[in-house]
């Protein structure tokens, strides 16, 4: 079980954006509210789980079981000395973590904040980013266990090496040279910068012969909105709207419009694109075809699309556009 901490300010977003987050039989994740009180010269953090009454101190939430941290800051506000202060606690405790920037309809500038975390802007209300920043928590995670393996792997060879009585003393030395020099090899820290830098999502052969295809539907304006909702209605929420002009042989020179009549050189519309997996198509016609008029034109054009990469995560191909 990976157990996962999600730390924030009071009304930073944490509570709401765990109704987005996908459920995984594996992963525990618990909520904290941080706050600071100064008593004389004394200072301590005060830790609560968001609808439940007492506090709890730093040392008590982050036990040794803690993989993984996800701090929450009010991107509107920007970081407080208290989340500094947290966000140090949790790197000189060398505990693999995440910075979400939250709330960015309200503030889309980039956090300032030193630290060397990756920073994940994120909109909870919505969902947005929410599920990018607990993947790529996850694969710190992954690259964080590897090295403890190689690192106790390295353990116990040097403890079996250090009981050996009875082997000739010139043999011993051979092997705490070796012993010496695989350790010169071996990070002495999981440098997670660099981390961050190397993580490359991984990809079955599924994936990468996945078909990926891009959408287009034309329509009149005023048929926008209904579209919108009965592909919203299908699940379809990743949708570009662009201006256009659109003449074919049936295009004439006046259009009536809310009951007045313009003369129109280029009859103005709006078109509908979507990347998308191939065979979802099929949902996209079930889902235009009951409320199909006059108004939106006929054909649905669709040409292949090479790749889909999405710059926060580097995902790439089906990854990308779930």
């Amino acid at each position: 079980m990976i157990k996962i901490l999600v730390l924030g300010a009071s009304g930073s977003g944490k509570t709401t954006a765990l109704k987005h987050i996908n459920k995984d039989e594996n992963i525990s994740i618990s909520l904290f509210d941080y706050g600071k009180a100064t008593i004389g010269e004394d200072t301590a953090y005060l830790f609560s789980s968001p609808g439940i009454e007492g506090f709890k101190f730093l040392n008590d939430i982050i036990s040794p079981d803690v993989d993984g941290v996800i701090i929450f800051i009010d991107n509107s506000i920007g970081a407080t000395k208290t989340d500094e202060e947290i966000i140090n606690f949790i790197s000189n405790k060398q505990i693999p973590y995440v910075i979400f920037a939250n709330k960015q309809d309200l503030n889309n500038s980039n956090l300032k904040i030193n630290s060397d975390a990756m920073i994940i802007p994120t909109i909870a209300a919505e969902g947005i980013g929410i599920n990018d920043g607990l993947k790529m928590l996850l694969k710190l995670l992954g690259n964080a266990i590897r090295y403890t393996t190689q690192e106790k792997e390295y353990e116990n060879i040097s403890k079996s090496t250090s009981d050996i009585s009875t082997k000739p003393q010139r043999e011993f030395k051979d092997i705490i040279r070796d012993i010496k020099s695989a350790r010169e090899k071996e990070p002495q820290k999981p440098d997670f910068k660099e981390i961050v830098k190397k993580i490359k999502p991984l990809h079955n052969n599924d994936v990468e012969k996945a078909e990926i295809c891009k959408l287009k539907l034309t329509m009149h304006p005023i048929e926008l909105d209904n579209v919108k909702k009965a592909l919203e209605g299908q699940g379809f929420s990743n949708i570009t709207i662009t201006e256009v002009g659109y003449i074919n042989k049936e295009s004439t020179g006046k259009e009536t419009y809310r009951g007045s009549r313009y003369n129109i050189n280029i009859p103005q519309k709006v078109q509908l694109s979507m990347v998308m997996r191939r065979e979802d198509v099929k949902y996209v016609i079930q889902a235009v075809e009951p409320i199909k008029t006059e108004d939106i034109i006929d054909d649905i054009f669709i040409s292949p699309v090479e790749n889909v990469i999405r710059i926060r995560t580097e995902e790439r191909g089906e990854e990308a556009i779930e």
